[in-house]
């Protein structure tokens, strides 16, 4: 066991499964049924649960060598191990279980995105944002939830400990990484992040104009108050 990862493994039939602290898990050697039974004892053990469930499905084969490849034919793709050690499949889990963390941030900042998409286009035609001050305040609390939840969590992508104390198992972590686009991804992801960003700041500008026409007209009224309180003073003298 290490500081950020369970390994358990069977005795009796060839299998791992690998529990990442950041709440994906990996499992080799076992079937769907089964994964699916794991994937109903951890959900009883999460926290901050997701909305949907990520996976991601891989065929491994034992090989000469350990590479990862598509199948262009049958559209799969193959895992081909060098050996049966356990150390290789866990650098190359790390990879896969980063993908699927990283899906997980990519499909909620583009539900926040895709929800508050048309506020700058509403803006330019319009204005002003139609929605209540109640609703902008509530749209504002979605975009930094989603953005914070990912600022938060973004340490889950950068390279792990593991692989500075077991440096020549780095390589088969960065073939996947490679293979699975990662590092684009995750630049698009901060891309994504400005934008939410982006968003932010124009709802916030929007609820401080509302603000400050609030305070105007509040004080166009006492203003007209206090000059009908004169002439009503003048009146009667």
């Amino acid at each position: 066991m290490l500081r950020d990862v369970l390994h358990v493994t069977n005795i009796k039939r060839p299998g791992d499964i690998f529990f990442f602290n950041h709440g994906c898990f990996v499992c080799w050697g076992f079937k769907k049924k089964f994964e699916d039974k794991i994937l109903e004892v951890a959900h009883e053990f999460s926290i901050n649960r997701s909305l949907h469930v990520e996976t991601d499905h891989f065929y491994y084969q034992y090989g000469q060598e350990t590479t990862i490849d598509s199948h262009e034919k049958l559209r799969l793709d193959i895992i081909t191990l060098g050996s049966e050690d356990s150390q290789i499949k866990l650098a190359i889990s790390y990879g896969l279980a980063q993908s699927i963390k990283l899906e997980a941030f990519e499909d909620a900042i583009q539900l926040a995105i895709k929800t508050n998409g048309t506020l700058p286009e509403e803006i330019a035609t319009r204005g002003s944002i139609s929605l209540s001050r109640r609703a902008i305040f509530k749209r504002i609390g979605e975009i930094f939830i989603a953005r914070s939840s990912i600022n938060l969590n973004i340490e889950y992508l950068d390279v792990p400990e593991f692989f500075w104390r077991n440096p020549n198992l780095e390589p088969y972590y960065i073939m996947t990484k490679k293979y699975l686009d990662i590092p684009s991804r995750v630049m698009a992801l901060n891309q994504k992040l400005d934008v939410l960003q982006e968003l932010l700041d124009i709802l916030n500008s929007q609820v401080q104009h509302r603000h400050s026409s609030l305070l105007e007209s509040i004080i166009i009224i006492l203003i007209i108050v206090e000059i009908l309180v004169s002439l009503f003073q003048l009146h009667i003298v």
